[in-house]
């Protein structure tokens, strides 16, 4: 007997459903608790890092609120970076520094001497790195510009200061009740570049609002000396940011000695208005949030702000608005010689560009990069601390007006030129990212090793045990002396004392002036010395071994010009004069070698020692030059005259004007028949050669011709390409003149 089984049939409706009910159970699960490996919303950040910050303050500098209630709501620095997996930990550790207010604000310098008296570099047992704050009474740049905060430990990213009172002073008139926020705000913004984070990783959100890393003076602005918000501070991270603190290898994150420095610094003159066109959804903050959010994206919903993302259309590539420039020494430069370039900008396009006293690289606008002779890539001149101005009010630079800044660049993160050989320089202003960068043309630096017994005498201090320049030396020079004891200044002090006739020697007299005129606060104690004005007059009448230089004391005077006497901050050459020389005697200039419609014209006509007259075989000769360029019939002829390096910057001014004085007499009684002939004098500032033997010297003493406007074939016939005297042996003693 066969039996017959028969199952029950299941409806097909229940099926459906229950396979439904599965799907969506599977996916509910997967929106909410799957990880995302690129995470960029507080929802689904994992704590990733602790990070320790110590927090020290100045006497009558009170403690910033890092717990502050708005709207009924508490917004603290914790929940802040949490939302991005950053634990952070503060621990008010010294807050009463001693400070005294006649010390004036603090400088990178002086932050420096505070880290090093009073931060601990100790990590605790449950943090993952360390950062060291300070809460400061006021802050300044380089250049004297107020700062809301700073970082002043650019290589290891472990020290950075913000002065509370400067916001509460800024804000006070007409955003009291936001004063707590801003300075909330600063310190948060510091702490994000301590972390590797940039103004360009900000991103505006779909409220108009600006995230914490943009600037300040991104969301206010001045009025009838006043400051006000434009919006009420959003105290979020970029979804930027979170991706990157997610994802990110640990040494790009924390701060240390082992960690990677500061990323290069990406800003432009128009990086706020650029920051808004970055519109960002609104973070998830919860898992439901997210889940939804993930949810959308499968079955590709989008949302409005996505959506409105998509359609926007990319703007055409805009021209570009500066034109840049840089000028640099034709000499090889000694090896550990302070080298600085000329940085000229002109506003070309049609709105004003907060530029004006910003193009040094640590305000991040301007770029230096070099590389070796042959080598293809860039690399960067990484500035040691990074600026936050106020506002932008006194940077204004009009259309068509030029502004220009002496920049040193021979120590960054390390010394930028450390081995004798052939480089390339340039400059690139960074525009907003629909425009092209403005780049200058590379400049040709040389550097060659000590070539006499002197030039070795004083370079023997830059050097480590390895005969390599020393990075804790180049430090010192880029800090002004001011980063270390008076003990540490003795090697220093040495070289200039005794080799001083050198221009190595003497090139570091700059170091000594600057902290002479600002020496270094005392940790201990909060005062400042009081500036040694006699030393310090007597290290700048012979500070002006190349323009550069030269250029820089001028811009280190400015800097202390209300601490000074008048009678010593008027001792220096102006920019222009520094790089193209005084046309007269009462200190005027004109444009020389910075003139791109001046070329160079015939050979360099050389002189003795001391001496303003031309000697055989120049005499002979001028009647020939004399024809030759009445041949060519330039517009315009101007006459530099130069000296060596021995005696003051004054007696060289006035030495080199009365060689060019000189040859334009001989010229005229020769025969030249130009309407307008111009001369110059550079003195010292144009060495051709920087060696402290007879040979570079003989070089130096010179006469250059420079014309515009002339014929193609203008150069003479048959010329040499110098001149020299025959000269009796030389008496090196200079005279009292000379002085």
């Amino acid at each position: 007997m066969r039996l017959s089984l028969r199952y029950p049939k299941r409806p097909s409706w229940r099926i459906a459903i229950a396979t439904a009910l599965l799907t969506a159970s599977a996916l509910l699960g997967w929106a909410l608790l799957w990880p995302d490996s690129s995470c960029a919303q507080p929802a689904c950040a994992r704590q990733r890092f602790s990070i320790a910050i110590e927090v020290d303050a100045l006497q009558q500098v009170p403690v910033i609120p890092f717990d502050v209630p708005v709207q009924g709501q508490s917004v603290s620095l914790r929940a802040i970076m949490s939302g991005g997996g950053i634990d952070t930990a503060v621990t008010p550790d010294n807050l009463d520094l001693p400070y005294k207010a006649a010390s004036g604000p603090l400088d990178r310098a002086d932050l420096y001497r505070f880290a090093a008296a009073w931060g601990s570099k100790t990590v605790p047992s449950d943090s993952d790195a360390k950062v060291y704050a300070l809460l400061a009474a006021a802050l300044v740049s380089d250049t004297g510009e107020p700062l809301f905060g700073i970082m002043f430990d650019v290589k290891d990213r472990q020290g950075f200061a913000v002065a509370p009172p400067t916001t509460a002073h800024q804000f006070s008139e007409r955003d009291p009740d936001a004063v707590p926020l801003l300075q909330l705000r600063t310190f948060a913004h510091e702490l994000l570049h301590a972390l590797n984070r940039r103004h360009f990783d900000a991103a505006q959100m779909s409220d108009g609002r600006l995230t914490l890393e943009a600037p300040t003076r991104c969301i206010s602005e001045r009025e009838r000396g006043q400051w006000f918000l434009r919006e009420p501070p959003l105290m979020d991270i970029s979804p930027a940011t979170i991706r990157f603190f997610q994802t990110a290898a640990s040494r790009d994150i924390l701060p240390g000695e082992k960690s990677s420095p500061f990323s290069s610094r990406r800003a432009s003159p128009t990086e706020c208005d650029e920051l808004r066109t970055r519109t960002a959804e609104d973070p998830a903050r919860t898992r439901w949030q997210l889940a939804i959010r993930r949810l959308h994206k499968l079955f590709a919903i989008r949302s409005a702000a996505a959506a409105e993302a998509e359609q926007a259309e990319p703007s055409e590539t805009e021209q570009t608005a500066v034109e840049l420039r840089i000028q640099a020494m034709p000499a090889a430069y000694p090896l550990g010689y302070p080298i600085a370039i000329r940085v000229l900008a002109q506003n070309v396009g049609d709105e004003a560009l907060p530029i004006k006293g910003r193009l040094n690289p640590s305000y991040g606008v301007v770029r230096i990069e070099y590389r070796r002779a042959g080598s293809e890539e860039w690399s960067v001149v990484e500035p040691l601390a990074w600026f936050e101005p106020v506002g932008d009010e006194y940077a204004m630079l009009s259309p068509g007006e030029r502004t220009e800044q002496t920049v040193p660049i021979y120590f960054g993160d390390g010394w930028t030129f450390p081995q004798p050989g052939d480089y390339e320089v340039r400059a690139r202003l960074q525009l907003e990212s629909d425009a092209e960068d403005a780049a200058s043309e590379p400049v040709q630096i040389r550097v060659v090793d000590a070539h006499t017994p002197d030039d070795e005498a004083a370079l023997r201090p830059l050097l480590n045990n390895g005969r390599r320049l020393n990075d804790e030396i180049g430090r010192l020079l880029s800090f002004g002396g001011r980063i270390v004891s008076e003990e540490g200044l003795t090697d220093l002090e040495a070289a200039v004392d005794q080799h001083g006739d050198t221009a190595l020697g003497s090139a570091l007299r700059l170091t000594l002036v600057s902290q002479r005129l600002r020496p270094s606060i005392d940790p201990l104690t909060g005062e400042r010395p009081a500036p040694d004005l006699t030393e310090a007059r007597e290290l700048l009448r012979d500070t002006c071994t190349d323009s550069g230089v030269a250029a820089l004391k001028k811009q280190l005077l400015e800097r202390h010009a209300g601490g000074i006497p008048s009678s010593l901050s008027n001792r220096a050459e102006t920019a222009a004069t520094a790089w193209d020389g005084i046309s007269s005697m009462r200190g005027d200039s004109q444009p020389t070698y910075s003139d791109a419609a001046l070329q160079a014209w015939g050979p360099s006509l050389h002189f003795c020692l001391n001496e303003s007259q031309m000697r055989e075989p120049l005499r002979a000769a001028i009647p020939r030059l004399a024809k030759e360029l009445q041949r060519i019939k330039p517009t315009r002829v101007v006459i530099v005259g130069h000296s060596d390096y021995e005696g003051s910057c004054r007696y060289n001014d006035t030495l080199g004007m009365h060689r060019a004085d000189a040859v334009r007499r001989a010229l005229v009684a020769g025969g030249l028949r130009i309407r307008r002939i111009d001369i110059s004098s550079l003195g010292e500032r144009r060495p051709l050669d920087f060696a402290s033997s007879s040979a570079a010297h003989d070089l130096n003493r010179r006469v250059e011709i420079l014309v515009e406007g002339a014929s193609p074939d203008s150069e003479p016939t048959a010329a040499p390409s110098r001149l020299a005297p025959r000269c009796l042996p030389e008496k090196r003693d200079a005279p009292e003149d000379r002085v």
